[in-house]
């Protein structure tokens, strides 16, 4: 298995350009040719990559998450500040890569990429779930818009720790909390390390990829 976040790389920054050069870099990196990335819209769609496609960069249309059963393909979503969230059945080789910000958390996105890497034979009991880096909760400053999509918060609620909303709702969907796992990184925090789109990088990305060798 390949798993990663590209962090701040110029030569890698790939969020609106599926001709640059850093494509060729992440698959030579990773050694996968096949590609399947989405138009990210924070919503809770979920798009199936199979491993037909012949190599290059493919897009799979609107989605905000993306699954797989089968190897040779690498499923790539582009973050900067938003939560990258891996998902794993080592044991039925099931694999789900989403995107999420506070609109893809409150619509459900992380359920709904259970749910369908559960129709492709995953087993919810055996699923390890990783929330990359991403902006952290003392600099996550939200409106009362935000906190009232996402539910359960206090009233008055001005900062969001986003990773633990959806680690929550992981361990809600099934998934056991042992198998549940958190970066330390903050997107906004480590400017050196990360593009942050509160940071100013309102037009650089990172890529989270994953894909079995």
């Amino acid at each position: 298995m390949v798993q990663g976040v590209t962090a701040r790389v110029a030569e890698l920054d790939l969020a609106e350009d599926p001709l640059s050069n850093g494509w060729e870099r992440l698959q030579a990196a990773t050694g996968i040719r096949r590609v399947a990335r989405c138009r990210q819209v924070h919503g809770a769609d979920v798009a199936l990559c199979d491993d037909q496609q012949p190599a290059g960069v493919h897009y799979v249309g609107e989605a905000d998450a993306l699954v797989t059963a089968g190897g040779g393909i690498l499923l790539v979503v582009t973050v900067a500040d938003c939560v990258p969230i891996f998902l794993v059945d080592p044991g039925q080789g099931v694999l789900g890569l989403a995107h999420a910000g506070w609109r893809g958390a409150a619509s459900g996105v992380v359920g709904a990429t259970l749910a369908r890497m559960n129709e492709l034979g995953a087993d919810l009991s055996s699923l390890y779930v990783h929330l990359g880096p991403a902006i952290c909760g003392e600099c996550y400053e939200v409106g009362p818009e935000v906190t009232a999509a996402l539910g359960g918060l206090p009233a008055g609620t001005r900062r969001v720790d986003l990773r633990a909303h959806i680690a929550g709702s992981s361990v809600r969907a099934g998934v056991d909390p042992e198998r549940v796992t958190v970066s330390s990184g903050c997107t906004r925090c480590d400017s050196d390390n990360f593009y942050s789109y509160r940071g100013g990088d309102r037009d650089r990305r990172m890529c989270a990829f994953l894909g079995w060798s």
